[in-house]
């Protein structure tokens, strides 16, 4: 009876330790042990040989809070290798609870600066004698602090929750590479082989430990089940980008390829695109962050791609942030690509140059359906419109949703063709580059609902197909089944009067606009910890630097 007893309570002392575990509010953590816990920070130190940003001293309590220094354009006008770049800082470090922030630019303050996104309602507080900006960080995130509200003079806080776990919790992989804490470069590390390439075979895990910078670039081809994780950096800013002599270092090209998973790290400065998807099908890219500088920045790219999920990633482009295309085979470029079900969410986008969300030019390829992009946050539209849809080639595009969208600053893509842009149309530059022409296609069924733009000249659209008029395909080819719907614009509800929609109505079947008696939320900031698990925590910040 007395082992029964002590078994009994020994089931019982389980429970209710696992059911204690199952309140907290902190993904993967263990609740505070004390009534007021301490917060906890863990920064990565930059290893020897990375650029640092020395535009301004940043400390969480009395601890220096490392900075890179990365590269961002200034210019709204592409050219293929003479840029007019900025240093910029980028601060990266985990988080469980609150951390109070202190930055002390070489800049003289004023009382401008903003700390964005907006909706994460975190306010910098100007102390103009000691010419320090202050605020707290009370959840994981991507930010950006732009001093003197100058957007290009900015510094990106990019803050993971705290981890404990590392490469442990992705199982599954026969092989493991983990890149640690230092700079690996062809020279120092055996794997980055001939052109900076690390070739990744199926059923591969790269792990990226904290302090990791990777000189290189990650390929694979006709492979499965391979992922990139971690909170290290690829860096590709010491490879040459020249668009009139072809030369580029992707950082990360998958082709032909199935179950690709890309998490958590960053890519700062790519020679190039920097994600490309060439027939990958059954992925998922989610929580990284990407800024690029340099002629086809593009964040993004998925080319003829199938059942692909984008989740939380922040994109700074020099070029279309998230793109989808159609591309032929390049082996056979009469086999033309089939995109289905891209799904982008919950994504923080700022556009230096080109379009915010884009569909388009390329679309080689007659399917082509089920694309949403869903609380996506805008920071800055520098350039070209924030949605798009550019159908250069022969797809039939459909089944397109752009919704619960918020855009920060609007204004200089509301002054072209506006913010939204869904049009048929060939293109001398697009259409014939990557196969023999084609006959254009069709757009039908895009939905773009509870739309918030919280600064812009107007609310602006342009919609509409085309007569096609080149010899051999002459042909009307229209967009159809267009609904803008629930939008507002620095705070109002515009009426269809008060926007400014260039319709191309002779090519354009079913459009309409509608608001409705509803909430304009737009975007949405997602909080990785509650109210009631932060009111666990004190004062008291431990800082961890590994």
């Amino acid at each position: 009876m007395k082992k029964l007893l002590l078994a009994l309570s020994l089931i019982l002392s389980c429970l209710l330790v696992l059911v204690g575990c199952g309140t907290s509010n902190a993904p993967d953590e263990d609740p505070p042990k004390t009534e007021e816990g301490e917060s906890r920070v863990r920064i990565a130190e930059l290893p020897e040989g990375a650029a640092r940003y020395e535009g301004a001293e940043i400390s969480v309590g009395e601890t220096s809070l490392p900075a890179y220094s990365v590269l961002v354009n200034t210019s709204q006008s592409w050219t293929p290798n003479n840029y007019k770049r900025k240093e910029s800082g980028v601060c990266l470090f985990e988080l469980d609870g609150t951390a109070q922030i202190v930055v002390r630019p070489e800049t003289k303050i004023n009382y401008a600066s903003v700390l964005r996104p907006l909706s994460a309602k975190i306010t910098p507080i100007a102390d103009i004698e000691e010419n320090t900006l202050t605020f707290t960080f009370r959840s994981a995130g991507e930010y950006v602090l732009e001093i003197n509200g100058d957007p290009y003079d900015a510094i990106h806080f990019f803050v993971s929750a705290y981890d404990k776990e590392g490469a442990a919790k992705y199982s599954g992989y026969s092989n493991v590479e983990i890149f640690s804490a230092g700079i690996h470069t062809a020279q120092s590390d055996s794997r980055i082989g001939a052109g900076n390439v690390i070739n990744l075979s199926g059923n591969t895990l790269v792990y990226l430990e904290d302090g990791a910078v990777v000189r290189g670039k990650f390929l694979a081809n006709n492979a499965s089940h391979i992922a990139i994780a971690g909170r290290g950096i690829i860096d590709g800013s010491t490879f040459e980008r020249d668009a009139d002599h072809g030369t580029v270092t992707v950082p990360l090209e998958f082709n032909y390829c199935k179950d690709i998973f890309l998490s958590e790290f960053s890519v700062l400065d790519p020679a190039g695109w920097c994600v490309n998807f060439y027939f990958v099908e059954n992925s998922r890219i989610e929580d990284i962050k990407i800024i690029t500088s340099r002629s086809n920045g593009d964040g993004i790219s998925l080319q003829s791609c199938k059942h692909i999920g984008v989740d939380g990633c922040f994109v700074r482009s020099w070029d279309d942030s998230i793109v989808v295309k159609n591309y032929p085979r390049w082996e056979n470029r009469s086999t033309h690509g089939e995109t289905e079900d891209i799904t982008v969410t919950n994504c923080t986008i700022w556009t230096d140059l080109a379009q915010s969300m884009e569909l388009g030019y390329e679309t080689v390829g007659v399917p082509f359906s089920h694309i949403t992009f869903e609380n996506i946050t805008v920071l800055h539209a520098m350039h070209n419109a924030v949605m798009s849809i550019h159908n250069a080639n022969n797809a039939a595009i459909e089944d397109v949703t752009f919704k619960d969208i918020t855009v920060e600053d609007g204004k200089a893509p509301a002054d072209g063709t506006g913010l939204i842009d869904v049009r048929i149309l060939y293109s001398a530059t697009w259409s014939d580059q990557h196969t023999s022409p084609t006959a254009l296609g069709t757009v039908d069924g895009v939905l773009i609902e509870n739309i918030k733009v919280l600064s812009a000249r107007r609310f602006s659209a342009t919609v509409g197909g085309c007569r096609d008029t080149r010899p051999g395909f002459e042909s009307d080819h229209f967009v159809s089944n267009v609904t803008i719907k629930n939008v507002s614009l620095a705070g109002m509800r515009p009426t269809e009067a008060e926007c400014k929609f260039s319709l191309i109505r002779s090519y354009l079947r079913g459009f309409s606009f509608l608001q409705e008696a509803k909430e304009v939320t737009g975007a949405k900031f997602i909080f990785a910890q509650t109210d009631e698990y932060l009111a666990t925590f004190g004062d008291a910040c431990i800082v961890e630097i590994v």
